[in-house]
């Protein structure tokens, strides 16, 4: 089938427009342009096919069927047959999808097609619904009274209901599949309301039917959706008898109709996008080069030292292993071992990686990913996964030290997050031009914004740095843009950092999730962390990932990462009324000993308040020690400030900081103080103290604020998983996570049996509205308001901005969002509200104590003289928001 079969389905199909546009930009009411039906549909299914080409999804579909049909007692003759069938009904989605536009109000209203004349049986201008309702007559007649086999027609009539339901929801969010099956039975009564706003599928088709603009009977009628309606009703439910379908089955059904959906609403927005901008765009070629990669990869000196090991020593014996004092050595040997591992499991889709920290596991996964890459040609796409934005920009800056010289690799590198704006074809990550002879001209600058747009929407890159918010929305998301890129994970290697530092409550749906999709995608998940649990606990019955570390225990038990730290609970198993003076008092011990001090607190207010009392106190001063406050309200130019002055520093100086310390961050500190929360939190601080192992570390732990109060319903802060009681103490010096876990993911089991019941029967149910709320790793606050506090900073590149420079540029985009091209208009939005950033902070509604302000842009509240709400160059939010607000990270 393809586009051609329209001339057979709709009578003089080429008088029908699916979109248009003025001949003169500049007068957009002037003469119009049109596309019509036809050669929109010829444009979609060119993307349609090409996409399904480039990832290879015909694979995707041998796997599908395979899982959905393989316990059937059906012959493979017929299972082959079905298939066929399936693939036919596959590619007639993009040829069906925009059929609705044959709506005489939408040719009318819309399009001012003058050739239609008006029919007042249509009540409204929609089309999606039509070509869904074309799409089911079309099929279930074909499968109902052409495909021979009751069997083969009891596997396909499902899939008329899922393709009709995609295409019915192709311009709008996923939401639910029982909304459409509501809307297609024809027993149902439309309330008067929605009567009046949308036609029944009676009198829908009635009107159909009555205009003969479709050529074909219908054959929908009272009953005739009843069977397909029974069909998916009958096999959504799970684990009920034999004849439904298993739970696996039920999330390969739940990935099936995302990823068809994504890949229909890729194909129109490019075709559309190729009408309205003159020109044919292109996904950016994969990774086909990884060799390209690898070598200069393996050519660092880093590899050149390991590769050295690698070849001469490994593997190096436990005894002496455990008399290493050189860390790097005990880095390679995890090194090759992961990569030993590997190469005898690269079939296989999920690794975990649990290494002590400061092991090197960033530069082993990239060895890894690269690895698999070369082993398997068909992955052709790299994401970096981070739980924060500011790992995200300490791994580029690793990429670019590596690759920065060569502009063919650099210049594949993107990073997708909220800080950083869209990338355009002639400069880097960071907005660094990379060659001049790119940069857009007046010819074809227009075309360069619309591709960088459509590359950052459909996650056009091969390789993405970005965030688990922003990973889990593509993954889970309901809205129609958290799924334009969900068919680019297809042939992909993830790399997820620290999972473990979201919401325990939510590990068991993950992993459930996950492994089909990998399974399904042919993606290769790495998941790594220095506190791994082993969520193949939580996901019994389906296959178990692969650990790269065969014992992963025998690191943490050498003496350079296990004594590397000695732990002291002296603050913490002391009760005092004034906690601030103990540990100042406490503190004092290590002033002269030209130290690096960290200390860690878990409320914002707690440690601004623990700053300010030690800048402030005449001990402290006379003796002139250095003493910075990093928090997540510090920008990225601030944090790049105080931790290039915590490395070069050679004289005593204190580090007071929140929980954004603790993951990733790439110091050495000498001497630490924390705040008891997790006992994964524990390990991710002592990481950042000897990190070298090259002198002697002490971490004192002490409890001013309660754990419980930041995270919130998670067990990990109940009193017996802390370093409260003396067996997680045990545990901690010992580095015996794997106990700790067992106990967490125990108790996780079997807390949340009731939320895995719910979970699957919302994927059975295909209710993606529940599965993105539910999914979501951070819950939306709408009580929150973003404050935009004008000054004048330095950037990251040692630039000086102008706060109020930054927003009247931004006040003047949005007026003139309607006078330029809007691919141009959004790629420079992204550009000033990355400059935004270092101005705007998050504050809570309903404790704002602000009396005036200078502006207001939506959600904004504009400040001009942002300077009066900072204390010695900190943001001080209790100015703004008083007692009670935000205080995490």
């Amino acid at each position: 089938m393809d586009y051609k079969i329209l001339n057979e389905l709709i009578d003089n199909v080429d008088k029908y427009k699916a979109h248009k546009k003025p001949k003169n930009e500049k007068d957009e009411k002037g003469e119009q342009i049109y596309e019509t039906l036809l050669e929109h549909t010829k444009r979609t299914e060119k993307y349609f096919n090409k996409f399904w080409q480039s990832k290879k999804c015909d694979d995707i579909l041998d796997r599908f069927c395979s899982a959905l049909w393989q316990d059937k007692m059906i012959k493979k003759k017929d299972i082959e047959e079905a298939k066929i069938i399936l693939k036919e009904m596959i590619e007639a989605i993009p040829i069906f999808h925009d059929l609705g536009k044959i709506n005489p109000n939408f040719q009318i209203e819309k399009m001012g097609n003058k050739e239609i004349i008006r029919d007042e049986n249509f009540i409204e201008t929609k089309h999606s619904f039509i070509s869904a309702i074309i799409y089911l007559s079309y099929f279930r007649n074909k499968i109902v009274n052409k495909v021979k086999g009751r069997k083969i027609k009891d596997l396909l009539k499902e899939f008329i209901l899922y393709h009709a339901y995609i295409i019915e929801r192709h311009h709008s969010d996923i939401d639910k599949i029982g909304k459409f099956v509501g809307k297609i039975n024809f027993k149902a009564n439309p309330d008067t309301e929605q009567a009046i706003k949308e036609l029944p599928i009676s009198k829908l088709i009635e009107a159909i039917t009555k205009s003969k603009i479709y050529m074909k009977d219908l054959s929908l009628k009272k009953g005739s959706t009843d069977n397909l309606i029974a069909s998916f009703e009958d096999k959504k439910f799970i684990n009920k008898n034999d004849k439904r379908r298993s739970e696996k089955q039920g999330i390969y059904i739940c990935i099936y109709i995302r990823w068809l959906y994504s890949l229909l609403v890729a194909s129109d927005y490019y075709a559309t996008s190729e009408f309205m901008n003159g020109g044919s765009f292109n996904e950016v070629d994969d990774l086909n080069n990884i060799q390209d990669w690898i070598n200069v990869y393996e050519n660092t000196d880093l590899m050149k030292n390991i590769r050295k090991y690698q070849n001469e020593s490994y593997p190096m014996s436990m005894e002496n292993l455990n008399k290493a004092t050189n860390i790097n050595i005990l880095r390679s040997e995890i090194f090759c071992e992961a990569e030993e591992q590997i190469k005898n499991s690269y079939q296989e889709n999920i690794f975990y990686l649990e290494a002590p920290t400061g092991s090197g596991k960033s530069n082993t996964a990239m060895n890894l990913s690269f690895k698999l890459m070369s082993w398997n040609r068909d992955l052709c796409k790299i994401f970096w996964i981070y739980p924060f934005n500011t790992l995200v920009e300490q791994n580029l800056d690793t990429l670019e030290n590596i690759f920065g010289k060569k502009e063919n690799i650099i210049s594949k590198i993107a990073v997708i997050n909220s800080l950083t704006p869209i990338k355009l074809k002639h400069v880097d990550c960071k907005g660094n031009i990379i060659s001049e002879n790119d940069e857009p001209d007046e010819n074809n600058e227009k075309n360069v914004y619309r591709q960088s747009l459509l590359d950052r929407q459909f996650l056009n890159y091969p390789m993405i740095l970005s965030t688990h918010v922003s990973l889990f929305n593509t993954i889970f998301g309901e809205s129609q843009q958290n799924l334009f890129g969900f068919y680019q994970l297809i042939n992909s290697v993830i790399v997820l950092d620290e999972i473990q530092s979201y919401k325990n409550s939510i590990w068991t749906e993950i992993i459930y999730f996950l492994k089909p999709l990998s399974n399904l995608f042919n993606m290769k998940i790495i998941i790594m962390s220095a506190t791994l649990p082993n969520l193949d606990r939580l996901s019994q019955g389906q296959s178990e990932a692969i650990f790269l570390l065969k014992n992963s225990n025998k690191f943490f038990k050498i003496d350079c990462f296990k004594n590397r730290v000695q732990l002291n609970y002296d603050l913490l198993d002391t009760k005092v009324d004034d906690k601030f003076n103990q540990l100042k008092e406490h503190l004092k011990q290590h002033l002269d000993t030209d130290k690096k001090i960290l200390i860690e607190f878990i409320k914002k207010r707690t440690a601004n308040d623990f700053w300010l009392y030690l800048v402030e106190d005449e001990y402290f001063r006379e003796k002139n020690i250095k003493i910075e406050y990093l928090s997540g309200d510090d920008s990225l130019a601030e944090r790049k400030r105080i931790l290039d002055k915590i490395k070069q520093t050679e004289d005593t100086i204190v580090l007071i900081a929140t929980q954004v310390i603790e993951a990733g961050v790439d110091i050495d500190m000498d001497i630490g103080y924390k705040n008891i929360s997790k006992l994964d939190s524990e390990e991710q601080f002592i990481g950042r103290i000897n990190r070298s192992c090259k002198r002697k570390g002490i971490t004192y732990f002490f409890q001013i604020d309660d754990a419980k109060d930041i995270y919130k319903n998670d067990i990990r802060v109940d009193s017996e998983f802390t370093l409260e009681k003396e067996k997680m103490r045990e545990i901690l010096i010992n580095k015996n996570f794997g106990d700790y876990y067992n106990k967490i993911l125990d108790v996780t089991k079997n807390n949340n049996k009731a939320y895995i019941k719910d979970f699957l029967g919302s994927i059975a149910d295909l209710n993606y509205e529940y599965i993105d709320k539910h999914m979501k790793l951070i819950d939306e606050d709408k009580n929150i308001v973003q404050v935009y506090l004008a000054r004048k900073i330095v950037d990251i590149n040692g630039d000086l901005i102008d706060g109020k420079e930054i927003w009247k540029q931004y006040v003047n985009l949005w007026k003139m969002k309607c006078s330029i091209d809007y691919a141009e208009w959004k790629v420079k939005m992204s550009i000033i509200t990355s400059k935004m950033n270092y101005f705007i902070y998050q504050v809570n509604k309903s404790n704002l104590e602000l009396k005036e302000y200078n502006d207001k842009m939506g959600n904004i509240i504009y400040i001009e003289d942002g300077d009066k709400y900072f204390t010695k160059d900190k943001f001080n939010r209790e100015m703004l928001q008083g007692v009670g607000g935000i205080d995490f990270i």
